[in-house]
């Protein structure tokens, strides 16, 4: 990602990182940030926000060692990304000058010139996320708020939808984002999520009113983590894309084999992603390459395979 910043032309260059969740693992440490965080993004240039993952809550695991009595859920991701002095360096044991950031909570709205971003927070669960009422209602408040002249991006850790053996979608958190939609009867014009440790990009068309509406639901859990989630195959094959899924749902395009990333370029006319790999070997710098391109028109809610 710092490599993609600085060989982008001056108008492209990334101004900040959207970190989908589970910032380190496994349970969320105050004292796992210095290397696993400040030391990894120490050369990366933009500012880096957030929601938290299920493990940036988790409590300790006896299996793991002995349980701190004094740990709280979130207290890791809150000291660091909910700083009350945000000037501080975030790790005085890392060659890092990143410092913390002081966002307002851990569901929190984000305004940019070309988007807003919802940021919900979904909660411990392994396999199903949990969120409660009193953020739905925020949630429902705030797409109901959001400006209707820019793109609005739903972010979410645990996936509505996904293919992988390990996890697979939330039915949960299906249930809560699509209720609110119908309910305000605003969409979003791309949901991202993390969580499962692959790339995956789905289309769901849904209907609204008179109009059917093309939400790309996607992915992008590739990064830090060793163990990267397969997919359940087909008749002992995998899926052939694109994979029509029914009710609506279709698996555009996939990536179980490579660490990666998202790179998301934004207009008020349209969101163009596109998912880089980068293959990992030993002692080597990973040379990003792409694996797909898509484009969102966001007047149009409609999207399509670019390459």
């Amino acid at each position: 990602m710092t490599l993609d910043t600085q060989n982008s032309v001056a108008n492209k260059k990334p101004p900040f990182l959207y970190h989908l969740g589970d910032v380190v693992y496994f349970a969320g440490d105050i004292d796992m940030y210095g290397n696993n965080f400040y030391e990894t993004y120490k050369d990366y240039p933009g500012f880096i926000v957030s929601i938290p993952g299920n493990h940036d809550c988790q409590p300790d695991d006896p299996q793991d060692g002995p349980v701190d009595p004094n740990k709280k859920p979130l207290d890791g991701w809150v000291q660091n990304f909910m700083s009350k002095d945000p000037s501080q360096p975030g790790s005085f044991k890392t060659g890092s000058n990143r410092t913390q950031m002081d966002l307002p909570n851990v569901y929190w709205t984000f305004t940019t010139p070309f988007a807003t971003f919802l940021g919900l927070f979904s909660n411990v669960g392994e396999t199903e996320g949990e969120i409660h009422p009193d953020q739905i209602a925020w949630f429902e408040g705030e797409l109901k708020a959001a400006d209707p002249n820019l793109a609005l991006i739903v972010t979410v850790h645990h996936p509505p939808f996904s293919g992988d053996v390990e996890h697979s979608g939330s039915s949960a958190v299906y249930k809560v984002l699509f209720d609110a939609f119908k309910k305000t009867g605003r969409y979003p014009n791309l949901i991202l999520s993390g969580h499962v440790h692959n790339y995956q990009r789905f289309t769901l068309t849904v209907k609204a009113g008179k109009k059917q509406l093309e939400i790309p639901t996607v992915v992008a859990g590739a990064g830090g983590y060793t163990n990267l989630g397969k997919l359940q195959k087909i008749k002992g094959a995998l899926p052939e894309v694109p994979l029509q899924l029914g009710n609506g749902l279709t698996l555009e395009q996939y990536d179980q084999d490579n660490f990666g990333f998202l790179r998301l370029e934004l207009s008020k006319a349209q969101i163009v992603g596109t998912y880089m790999s980068a293959p990992y070997s030993v002692g080597a710098t990973p040379e990003a390459k792409v694996v797909e391109s898509f484009a969102i028109d966001v007047a149009g809610y409609t999207v399509q395979t670019v390459s």
